[in-house]
């Protein structure tokens, strides 16, 4: 029977560890560091390539807020690939076909919105996973995808490597994903939970209000929650200044935080371009 994984190109060899990529996120936990990123909501692989160039860990590409879908996001994959950081990509919700088919793209990850009950964090970790014995994992197959590069590895190697590097993040972003956060916590493979101030806040009665005081309360004990049960939390950047963001990092670090967004390429773009215009003029 022929060997779906084997070069159709006669004469062709492919060395499948080669073509493994590194998570830059996991390398950084696992070594006690920080990961570092930012959330792209433009359609734009340049501006992956950039953040890549001046230092980013991972890059999370919108398709949830994003104005483009998984055709422009499978460009954005191709840019973290060149620039060798780890891309995850927000899905729409967290419907197992919409997780299969970011992976499948060559996302290293997906961040699931508005996580809020135990049987959806199920599903979604299910959904990330490859069933290896009793795992629980129950990812569609198929050899020929981006993630295997197009058919030419083995799959019994890829299957290894994506159980192990795939990573699901949680958003929480509800009073009821609060409320369920030691069951969400509760699942095995989950990976991170992202906190999503916005959102929440809005849930709560405070729209607008991200830093309001009961919205911190809250994600704070989700952070100490997590941390117990050692879950990694992915905070996220609220200022677009040096000093305030030095501020925000040191106060996520001294809760144990190891993993975070310094904000959209959108808020970073226009906070750069209102000081060169300020400046410009003289302001």
């Amino acid at each position: 029977m022929h060997d779906p994984f084997k070069p159709v190109v006669e004469g062709g060899s492919v060395n499948s560890a080669e073509m493994q990529r590194v998570n830059r996120v996991k390398q950084a936990l696992q070594q006690g560091g920080v990961a570092i990123g930012a959330i792209m909501q433009l359609a734009s692989p340049e501006l992956v390539e950039m953040a890549g160039r001046n230092g980013c860990d991972f890059v999370i590409i919108d398709c949830e807020h994003g104005s483009f879908y998984l055709e422009g996001a499978a460009e954005m994959i191709r840019a973290a690939d060149a620039v060798g950081i780890t891309p995850l990509v927000r899905v729409p919700n967290s419907d197992p076909s919409y997780i299969m088919r970011a992976l499948d793209s060559g996302a290293m990850g997906v961040v699931v919105p508005n996580v809020s009950t135990l049987a959806q964090t199920r599903i979604i970790v299910s959904a990330a996973r490859y069933k290896v014995g009793d795992n629980g994992g129950s990812r569609g197959t198929c050899p020929g995808t981006r993630a295997t590069w197009h058919q030419t590895g083995n799959w019994s190697e890829f299957v290894r490597w994506s159980n192990e590097n795939i990573m699901v993040w949680a958003l929480i972003e509800s009073a009821a994903g609060i409320g369920n956060i030691d069951e969400i916590l509760s699942v095995p493979m989950l990976d991170a939970i992202m906190m999503g101030a916005f959102d929440l806040a809005h849930d709560m009665g405070y729209p607008g209000e991200s830093l309001h005081p009961k919205v911190t309360e809250a994600l704070e004990g989700v952070v100490s929650k997590a941390r117990d049960k050692g879950v990694a939390v992915v905070a996220n950047f609220f200022s677009t200044s040096p000093e305030g963001m030095a501020q925000e990092r040191n106060r996520w670090l001294a809760k144990g935080v190891r993993i975070l967004s310094i904000g959209s390429d959108r808020r970073l773009i226009h906070s750069a371009m209102a000081k060169s215009f300020q400046a410009a003029k003289g302001a």
